[in-house]
């Protein structure tokens, strides 16, 4: 009898359909076909002790499994229970009911021996295909199945163990105990991340422009770097920034929970933002260490996993110490930054992953790092200190929208603040968000593929930041003065364009531009 039970595989963020047939006739042999690694090869013995110990056996039988598509290659233990289930409807010891409804289900999951599933990667944008397919459910193990707790148009069911598989084939209607929904798995609206009250902007003592900057990039997701003596408050700053980000739309957390749902870390984040499943609340704030590799930074690995500017995905990538990194690294943002995607070739194929990121770095400004702190502090050499900072290449800078210079806070600042208070992460966080909202109105009505002013496509930055003929005049004399690249030119009417939405003007004025240039293009350092 043949037998065929429905399943998936991801290779990246790409999700096929793959069909397990299973042929059990006269003879003693086991063969699996269909481009399997060793993980799937192994699955015989798993099985047959899952089996066992749930009152089920292996047939003494020639079993012939086939996973087609043939030609794409098998990976991961994910294949277990679609195996085991094929096995059981070839060989007559599951009713035909349940063989005749299979093919409404996409089933997945590891075998223990003692027949529990373990969860599997890449849940979430299994789920998601299978609703796009047809499918009527998923079947998956319970750690995995939370992934899609909140993805309208199928229903998952949560299996503990290989018996819940078969009950749930058996009388799919009598499971809803089984069935992951938003309730089932205590998600919460409103968390706020224990980072957001330990970092606030209330905290920090002047650094006007900085905090204003931070603003600006927050509202349209622009790239900013902040260059300045150490312990003037960079790191504490752009720590800060996670307070005033906005939520993740429904959108753009499903696109950034299959990202971590591929590379295995969804439940992880999930369960840091108070809330174990469904799908990510907040903007991914990601900090790696400076010493980080190439491949860490753009993906790879032997599996090809997404590296940390994909995990960034419509959230942050914080670079501390951008100049300590290795200048490769670097080197490789320049492509993601302004396309938005990264390509990971690797021997076993090549992997496309998302990665419009805002880009937070910063560094100090000489190899001492008390350029700014006033004459004679700063021992460096010039050629000491352009050496340092050539670690960063203009076409890397020039695709940094905001260039900030934070010095040291004065003394009686830092000891006797002035007496108004600072104004709070909180209400930073509300005209960040109600200029967010303009953006989406502006592009969501005109069916564009973006949704804020700094992903602005180069044949719609005419139509979206239009000047005036006295505002035209000034910025071409700020070009010409600044020498100001065509890239930069662009950058600052897309910062111009924020201003304006954090300000609610529909139009972009001589303010607007003038405060643009100034935090594009800051004043140049006088040199030791």
């Amino acid at each position: 009898m043949l037998c065929k039970v429905y399943c998936a595989c991801c290779n990246g963020l790409e999700v096929t359909t793959v069909t397990v047939e299973v042929s059990v006739t006269d003879g003693i042999q086991f063969h699996l076909v269909g481009l399997p690694d060793s993980a799937v090869k192994e699955s015989q013995q798993r099985i047959e002790s899952a089996l066992s110990v749930n009152g089920f056996r292996m047939p003494g039988k020639r079993i012939t499994i086939n996973l087609a598509p043939a030609n794409i290659r098998k990976e991961g233990s994910s294949f277990d229970v679609p195996l085991a289930i094929g096995i059981l409807c070839s060989s007559g010891q599951l009713d035909e009911s349940i063989a005749g409804r299979l093919e409404q289900f996409i089933i997945l999951g590891e075998l223990a021996l003692d027949g529990t599933l373990r969860e599997i990667p890449g849940a979430l944008p299994i789920i998601i295909h299978a609703m796009e397919e047809g499918f009527k459910a998923c079947i998956l193990p319970s750690s995995s199945a939370i992934e899609g707790a909140e993805i309208d148009g199928i229903t998952v069911f949560a299996a503990d163990s290989f018996t819940d598989v078969i009950r749930i084939l058996k009388s799919p209607e009598e499971a809803a105990d089984k069935v992951v929904t938003p309730e089932s798995i205590g998600i919460v609206e409103d968390q706020e991340l224990e980072e957001r009250q330990n970092y606030d902007f209330s905290q920090v003592r002047g650094q006007q422009q900085a905090k204003r900057a931070m603003e600006i990039a927050a509202a349209g997701g622009h790239n900013i770097i902040l260059s300045g003596s150490p312990g003037s408050g960079k790191t504490f700053i752009v720590k800060c920034l996670r307070g005033i980000l906005p939520p993740l739309s429904k959108e753009e957390a499903i696109q950034t929970s299959n990202i971590y749902s591929v590379a295995g870390l969804l439940a992880s984040e999930t369960s840091r933002e108070h809330h174990k499943g469904g799908l990510l609340r907040n903007r991914p704030f990601r900090s790696p260490h400076h010493t980080i590799t190439v491949p860490s930074l753009i993906g790879g690995g032997n599996k090809g996993l997404p590296g940390e500017i994909s995990l960034a995905h419509n959230g942050v990538l914080f670079l501390d110490e951008i100049a300590e990194m290795d200048r490769r690294a670097i080197e490789v943002l320049r492509q993601p930054l302004e396309d938005g995607v990264v390509q990971v070739s690797r021997v076993r194929g090549k992997f496309f992953y998302p990665a419009r990121f805002m880009l937070v770095a910063a560094m100090n400004p000489c190899p001492c790092g008390k350029l700014y702190e006033g004459s004679g502090r700063c021992k460096c050499s010039s050629s000491a200190i352009l050496k340092y900072r050539s670690r960063i290449s203009g076409p890397v800078l020039d695709r940094i929208d905001l260039n900030i210079k934070v010095r040291g806070v004065k003394a009686n600042e830092l000891i006797f603040p002035a007496g108004r208070e600072e104004e709070s992460s909180h209400s930073i966080a509300m005209r960040v968000k109600k200029a967010r909202d303009i953006q989406l109105e502006r592009y969501r009505k005109n069916n564009e593929t973006f949704l804020t002013n700094a992903a602005i496509t180069p044949s719609k930055l005419a139509f979206y930041c239009k000047l005036r003929y006295q505002e035209n005049i000034l910025l071409e004399e700020y070009i010409r003065r600044q020498g100001i690249s065509a890239r930069g030119y662009t950058r600052i009417l897309k910062i111009a364009r924020t201003i304006a939405d954090l300000e609610g003007s529909a139009d972009i004025n001589a303010m607007h531009l003038a405060e643009a240039v100034n935090l594009r293009c800051p004043e140049k350092d006088e040199m030791v």
